[in-house]
């Protein structure tokens, strides 16, 4: 079927979107909260072999426990401090809450279809995830925090699943957010393949978890400039077409 006339957005809808750009962009507070809590670490911490929820641990002492066999999961135990840990948890917990906000307010934005549907409660459970991570501290109660962290992987394939959405409606989105997505699904290959094994758990981590930052980022501003005033008479594409079509993917 011939897709349907797009119609065009109201000025309280364009205020909408305009205020998910905005939370999706100060998503990038999770960088700043990481940069706050790892400096007053008191003994060297590692961007490779350290997660990030250590950071937020609210103990010191040797982490995981010796009860934790690591050696099954190819990682190493070592010692935790983190003075700073209400801070990293602060991060996470705003980050959650900004990523759920701004889902709500620009879902609009993104086509019609299954995979879109699926992308975004997809998104939506990391943003969920982030929460509990964040009221969790992974020294606390360790399954529910493991939960909460399954919002790593969750994040990367929503963000796959709207790039295959928005690839016959908005290209530059669709190849943006299928290169974000593949750096998330690699981040353990590519730990695998540079130090042997998954004991750096840091870096397989942050090779799935940063990217999803990036892409909020980059669609927050994608939002912006599909939105922002224009000379009247003068339109622009959505960067995720709100058009009623009868694909279903």
């Amino acid at each position: 079927m011939t897709p349907e006339p797009r119609l065009q957005p109201t000025a309280s809808s364009r205020r909408a979107v305009t205020l998910g750009a905005v939370f999706w962009i100060l998503t990038l507070e999770f960088f700043v909260g990481q940069a706050v809590a790892q400096a007053a670490w008191r003994t060297p911490y590692s961007l490779l072999t350290n997660s990030i929820s250590d950071l937020g641990n609210t103990a010191c002492g040797t982490w995981p426990p010796a009860s934790v066999n690591l050696a099954s999961l190819g990682l190493r135990a070592g010692y935790v401090c983190s003075p700073r840990h209400s801070v990293m948890n602060v991060s996470f917990i705003a980050a959650g809450a900004l990523i759920l906000l701004g889902l709500c307010l620009t879902r609009s934005q993104w086509p019609r279809r299954r995979l879109t549907a699926w992308g975004i409660a997809l998104l939506a459970v990391a943003g969920v995830g982030k929460i509990i991570v964040g009221l969790v501290p992974e020294n606390t109660v360790v399954l529910l925090h493991f939960l909460g962290a399954l919002g790593i992987p969750c994040a990367v394939i929503g963000i796959l699943l709207l790039g295959l959405a928005t690839w016959n409606t908005r290209r530059g989105v669709a190849v943006t957010s299928l290169v974000m997505a593949s750096i998330g699904l690699l981040g353990p290959v590519i730990t695998k393949v540079a130090t042997g094994g998954l004991h750096d758990i840091g870096l397989a981590e942050r090779l799935m978890e940063y990217p999803l930052f990036v892409w909020l980022a980059l669609m927050g501003l994608v939002f912006l400039q599909a939105h922002r005033p224009r000379p009247a008479g003068v339109t622009v594409n959505s960067p995720g077409p709100a058009i009623k079509t009868s694909e279903r993917a």
